[in-house]
């Protein structure tokens, strides 16, 4: 009976040194992961729209993303959205990012749009999608179809990623109906 008590205690020791470790080593990398997913959006964001000289936010954002994505099927959902604007102030468009259900889990995209809704960039932000199938998102082909079109009907779909071509799509047209939302226009 002591043998099992003592052993007991031993690994109720070890337990609670690996658990404090632990909670130690997440404390002392949580920031800095953080700031290097922040610095990969803002990076994106730069190459989906490389004419902007900065980004800004959208007024009431907050509620226009909630009201926004309430009307939203499938697991897509605008997480977030910026002005695109020149050297001058002038609001060349805006950069999203977007996010849906694929096959292997959550595809976040971001997305350059202009003011008239047609898209000026696309980006991978990150993805659980298989490799020669659905990961195939961020060939320069696929990537090369979001440039210049006005509706997600226009992309044509990844052989063999049925559920990665039903995501983006949701998310491309979730964008632009967006965008034609905040100038003006009713979206689709």
């Amino acid at each position: 009976m002591k043998s099992i008590l003592k052993n007991a205690a031993i690994l109720l020791a070890i337990t609670l040194v690996a658990a404090v470790a632990l909670a130690f080593v997440y404390d002392l990398t949580k920031e800095p992961i953080a700031r290097a997913e922040q610095q990969k959006k803002v990076e994106a964001y730069q190459a989906v729209y490389t004419e902007a000289a900065s980004f800004g936010d959208v007024p009431d954002v907050v509620s226009i993303l909630k009201e926004y994505n309430a009307t939203l099927t499938g697991g897509t959902a605008v997480e977030e959205i910026y002005t695109a604007d020149a050297a001058d102030g002038t609001r060349l468009g805006y950069v999203l990012s977007v996010m849906a259900k694929g096959y292997g889990g959550d595809v976040k995209i971001a997305l350059g749009i202009d003011t008239t809704g047609k898209v000026v960039g696309y980006s991978v932000l990150s993805h659980s999608e298989t490799p020669g199938f659905g990961a195939n998102m961020e060939n320069g082909d696929v990537a090369a179809q979001f440039i210049g079109i006005t509706s997600a009907d226009q992309l044509d779909g990844i052989t063999g990623a049925t559920y990665t071509t039903n995501a983006l799509k949701a998310e491309t047209q979730a964008a632009i109906d967006l965008v034609g939302q905040l100038e003006g226009g009713s979206g689709t």
